[in-house]
């Protein structure tokens, strides 16, 4: 069978190709101008090819861009090309390519979806709809475009001709349907029909559906029509289901303040923004990696403004490993923004997961000095639990607490609880793990930390065991939680039982140090040594902290496993005080 060079080899050969040198021997000749072009475009390709698969879309973009032409499959190179450039963050690089890439014969429905953009963008909206007209579009792209559909026409057709771009994808289920609706309720708005927009508001609220940017105009609406009472009531309904949201927090503030609020009128390009923001959102929170980004990167392009995008653009680059390129994004939110302090709280977070903890600090300190926020002020809570600084954790938590007043927000709360328990106040910890459950009698975070407490207390046995199913059957796939139940029979010697448990907790998350770790003493104490040290040693690869290391070589290399001196299996840190943005 013939055999093929690996793509690195083959980079590589065509790189010791490129040029030759003089040596001992004298000099050799350069073959360069005797290379064909596909040797060099085949080279280009293997680099962008490379650069794809470690997180250099710059490169790709760059190294695809220069092969157009030359390479066979002139409209998927250009596809790349593309892909790769919005990846990167570079629209104008992106709108350029697709002209090629269209030229070229591609039908893919991103290199029309950035053609529609970059037409609404020069000013020239018409040009869009032939591009968004394609009857190709899978469902994400198709919703997409209809919505953009509908905002390119509410200024040239009018509003009826605009929501039935809107309607059209309705399925009549508002689980799926409460995106479109609240994106309805915005173009009725700035289409200068109230009634129309505030009934389909109250209908999708009723529903359960919550989504920030539609809640906003919601109350923005209420509070415009003298409903200010109604309109706090919406933003802290939100608050106490999702959580805080910088942009509706200082909606909150105007309309306390007494301020006029006047219902917003999206203009073409902003409504189009958000026609790509929302889909994007979702997305990303349903993803792991950096795709969402490029619809990010469009709608910012649409509106530069849309802050929010920036903040969600950062965290989809974090889910994709790209941690500078976040930085970079955080970095371009400006102090005006409602959004600012939020993106200053990412920023911290970034640069204490690179190991710069006192830069994380001082950046999240500085921010809260020059604007007073609070979801900053959690942030910066949750910097110094993250670094085993419980006292100083729960110093701003309490400051939190009380500015909140009848306001109780339990994971705060629960927070302060769980910074309490890891200092050994017990007493103040359960109180506040108790009162926290009462404000969320589901949450599996909560059922979870106190039952496993009061566990490994030796207290309220039956009663933590029974906190811990709870949590269980609430979030059945999540490791730690079933890690928990494990653990739990661990520490009443009960093995086999926990070594059930443990084993499924490892199978959901095979790349957690600690899970590893207990499933080691569990396979130890049930006299399955061998098991316990492959185990331990599994642990000892997946990068743990560095006293977990020390804790688990003392086990390993004591030979007595669990009993070895220092090496008594850590009990699971208190999870982050979640943000909604």
């Amino acid at each position: 069978m013939k055999r093929i060079l690996s793509p690195i080899l083959l980079a590589s050969l065509f790189a010791l190709c490129a040029c030759a040198t003089s040596g001992s021997h004298g000099s050799s000749y350069d073959f360069s101008g005797d290379r064909p072009p596909e040797a060099q475009a085949y080279r280009d390709f293997m680099i962008a090819r490379i650069a794809s698969l470690t997180n250099d879309p710059e490169t790709a973009s760059r190294r695809y861009a220069a092969i157009i032409d030359v390479m066979p499959e002139k409209a998927s190179i250009a596809e790349r090309a593309v892909f790769s450039a919005l990846l990167a963050g570079d629209y104008p690089a992106a709108a350029g390519l697709s002209s090629r890439a269209l030229a070229a014969g591609s039908e893919a429905s991103l290199i029309r979806l950035t053609l529609a953009v970059d037409a609404i963008v020069r000013g020239k909206p018409d040009k869009a709809q032939p591009y968004l007209e394609e009857s190709a579009f899978l469902p994400f792209n198709r919703n997409i475009a209809n919505s953009i559909s509908a905002w390119r026409a509410l200024d040239k057709d009018g509003l009826a001709l605009a929501t039935g771009y809107l309607e059209q994808g309705l399925t009549g289920d508002l689980r799926y349907d409460s995106p479109a609706l609240y994106m309805l309720g915005l173009l009725q708005m700035s289409g200068g029909a109230e009634d129309q927009a505030l009934a389909n508001f109250e209908r999708v609220w009723a529903s359960g559906a919550r989504l920030a940017i539609g809640v906003e105009a919601h109350a923005e609406l209420l509070a415009a029509r003298g409903e200010r009472a109604r309109a706090l009531e919406i933003i802290e309904t939100f608050r106490s289901e999702v959580g805080t949201n910088a942009a509706l927090a200082q909606l909150a503030r105007r309309i306390e303040a007494g301020e006029q609020i006047k219902p917003r009128r999206l203009t073409t390009r902003q409504g189009a923004a958000l026609s790509l923001y929302v889909p994007a959102a979702a997305l990303m929170y349903q993803t792991n990696d950096d795709l969402s980004s490029v619809y990010f990167v469009l709608a910012l392009a649409l509106d530069p403004d849309l802050q929010v995008a920036r903040s969600l653009w950062a965290q989809a680059l974090e889910n994709g490993g790209r941690r500078e390129d976040a930085i970079r994004v955080l970095r371009e939110v400006p102090s005006s923004s409602p959004y600012y302090a939020n993106a200053q709280g990412q920023l911290a977070g970034l640069l204490n997961a690179q190991g710069k903890s006192e830069e994380a600090l001082r950046v999240a300190a500085e921010a809260l000095a020059g604007t007073p926020d609070r979801s900053l002020q959690l942030q910066l809570a949750d910097l110094y639990i993250s670094l085993e600084r419980y006292a100083e954790g729960e110093a701003v938590l309490n400051e939190i607490i009380a500015a909140d007043g009848a306001k109780e927000d339990w994971r705060v709360i629960f927070a302060r609880g769980a910074a309490r328990e890891r200092q050994g106040n017990w007493p103040e910890a359960e109180a506040d793990l108790k009162h926290a459950l009462e404000l969320r009698p589901e949450s599996a975070t909560v059922l979870n930390y106190l039952g496993y407490s009061w566990i490994d207390r030796g207290e309220n046995l039956e009663e933590g065991f029974a906190l811990i199913r709870r949590a269980v059957i609430l979030e059945p796939l999540s490791g730690h939680i079933i890690d928990s139940l494990g653990w739990a029979h661990y520490k009443l010697g009960q093995y086999e039982e926990a070594i059930d448990y443990l084993e499924r907790a490892v199978e959901l998350m095979p790349g957690d140090p600690i899970l590893n770790d207990h499933l080691g003493d569990a396979y130890w104490r049930a006299g399955r040594k061998l098991e316990a040290t492959f185990q331990w040693e599994r642990a000892l690869t997946l990068d743990p902290a560095e006293k977990d290391r020390e804790r688990i070589n003392a086990k390993l290399h004591s030979k007595l496993g669990p009993d070895a001196p220092e090496a008594a299996a850590p009990a699971a840190l208190p999870a982050g005080v979640p943000e909604t943005p």
